[in-house]
């Protein structure tokens, strides 16, 4: 049984449809990228997976049981987080307050959880009496990430995590995704660097006008010469 599936997804806003009939499986401890041009509709899946969109037809399963729809309040109780693209975090609250809110749900004591994303993330130890307002955008995504992972979720949904960042914070946000897989935890991200995360990706999709175009492992994907032209950049 995979973690997760979408069975011929299609969604959108309002009357505009933008996922076709999309489709796609994430088992355990995958590293899963979706790559695709500008307006494919990679963000909007994430959206539609966590419950921030409705499907207008088709069907998301998590852990083998069907989050259709479900609002995602209680997609994060079954054991999902996502960080969006922007605004995920609170910059007026400091590092360690930040990561105090990703475990607003738990009743019981979150102390040992809060030393295992420390460990991850040691730049946010040093800084967690800091304002996250004040810090940069790669140090910013680190936080984000670091938030929702205090719920030990099982899997972790990305949306372009290295956006706008220089090559060197993005490369340390990289290092960062593979560690967190190493300790267990699924991976499911969109990224406009696509070669990179292809990378590593234990597989990949390409999206382009909303629809299925290539599945393969992020290996194969990376050597098809069709693929790099289209969108690697030759």
């Amino acid at each position: 049984m995979s973690l997760l599936t979408g069975d011929g997804i299609h969604s959108g806003y309002g009357d505009m449809e933008v996922l076709h009939d999309v489709s796609f499986r994430i088992e355990e401890k995958e590293i899963i990228s979706i790559i695709g041009p500008n307006g494919a509709g990679k963000s909007t899946l994430l959206k539609t997976i966590f419950g921030l969109l409705k499907p207008t037809k088709g069907s998301v399963t998590f852990k083998g049981n069907s989050i259709t729809g479900l609002a995602p309040d209680r997609i994060v109780r079954l054991g999902m987080a996502y960080v969006p693209q922007v605004e995920n975090v609170f910059p007026s609250l400091t590092v360690h307050e930040n990561l105090e809110m990703g475990a607003f749900i738990l009743t019981d004591d979150f102390s040992a959880r809060l030393e295992d994303v420390y460990e991850l993330f040691p730049f946010l130890k040093k800084r967690r009496r800091q304002r996250v307002g004040k810090m940069s955008g790669g140090e910013r995504q680190m936080v984000a990430m670091g938030r929702a992972l205090m719920l030990d979720p099982e899997l972790l949904m990305l949306d372009e995590p290295s956006a706008a960042l220089a090559p060197k914070l993005a490369e340390m946000i990289f290092e960062r995704i593979t560690a967190i897989n190493e300790t267990g935890v699924s991976i499911l991200i969109v990224e406009q660097n696509a070669k990179e995360s292809l990378k590593l990706a234990d597989r990949g999709y390409v999206l382009a006008s909303g629809q299925n175009r290539f599945e393969d492992t992020g290996e194969n994907l990376l050597a098809n010469e069709e693929i790099g032209q289209l969108y690697l950049g030759g």
